[in-house]
């Protein structure tokens, strides 16, 4: 079997997708210049990602990472440029062991038809993700230039300290990871920024990418319209104006669930901690 599926976005981006969190999914994105690509995430490391790049572009690819979580960075060691926001260099640093990947996988694909069959290659082809590899810095308001095309990265912290959206505002487009997220998680884990930080840094976004129509999302294979994110920013500014939600039991290993609250405006939802909402 492949790990992913390609999808041409238009004539210079493609949509790569790991095959085992459909039908959620964990969308990468690869943007190829005249001179150089730019691959936003790398997923969980599955192997064969470099290979797939090498089918759509022979031009260097680097990575620029949205965040450094499990889901979206455990594949950067198979390339040899590699960018984030400073305030995530320690998470890629700390690694991603192998047999927490493999739980993620199982969890992700436990009421999956084909999850035998998906479990069998990422055992047999998931890669060791060691963590001494080069690391660059990628600052808020950096421009990216690919040769021909150009990205610009934008602060978003909310998801994580250090989240980072890349924006392609000749293309109208905009690359979000989990910055923008139907399902966003803000605040759930120690050291996570608040959801009043969040909901400062969403409006700050809204305001400086007027001119972009399409937000491509993590976990989704489609994009958002301005008005998804703006349900997204509204959910936000409730919780923040004391909205209490419900209990949420989040599910990211096999131990104990990570209890919070949960919040929904407009089928858009975002799980947090009381006592990280201010």
């Amino acid at each position: 079997m492949h790990p992913y599926t390609v999808t041409q976005v238009n004539d210079h981006t493609w949509q790569i997708a790991e095959v085992y969190h459909l039908p959620a999914a964990l969308p990468m994105y690869l943007i190829v210049g005249t001179e150089r690509a730019a691959l936003i995430d790398t997923g969980m490391g599955l192997g064969n990602l470099r290979a797939t790049t090498a089918e759509i572009t022979s031009v260097p690819v680097s990575v620029y990472n949205t965040h450094a979580h499990i889901d979206h960075a455990a594949g950067n060691n198979e390339f040899e440029s590699v960018f984030m926001h400073p305030d995530e260099i320690a998470g890629a640093r700390a690694g991603f062991p192998i047999d927490r990947r493999l739980e993620f996988i199982e969890l992700k694909t436990m009421y999956d038809a084909e999850a035998e069959e998906l479990l069998k290659f990422a055992r047999e082809h998931i890669l060791e993700y060691h963590t001494e590899y080069p690391i660059g810095s990628v600052a808020d308001g950096e421009k990216i230039d690919l040769g021909g095309v150009t990205l610009e990265a934008i602060h978003v912290p909310g998801h994580t300290r250090g989240s980072m959206v890349y924006v392609n505002r000749a293309d109208k487009s905009a690359f979000c990871g989990d910055a923008v997220n139907p399902r966003s998680s803000i605040g759930m884990f120690p050291g996570s920024p608040t959801v009043q930080t969040y909901r400062d840094a969403l409006e700050r976004f809204l305001s400086l990418t007027e001119d972009v129509e399409r937000f491509y999302v993590g976990h989704r294979l489609y994009a958002f319209s301005r008005e998804d994110v703006k349900d997204v920013l509204r959910c936000a500014e409730e919780i923040v104006a004391g909205e209490q939600g419900e209990p949420y039991p989040m599910i990211v290993s096999r131990n104990e669930p990570i209890w919070g609250r949960i919040h929904w405006y407009n089928g858009k939802r975002i799980t947090f901690r009381p006592e990280n909402v201010k």
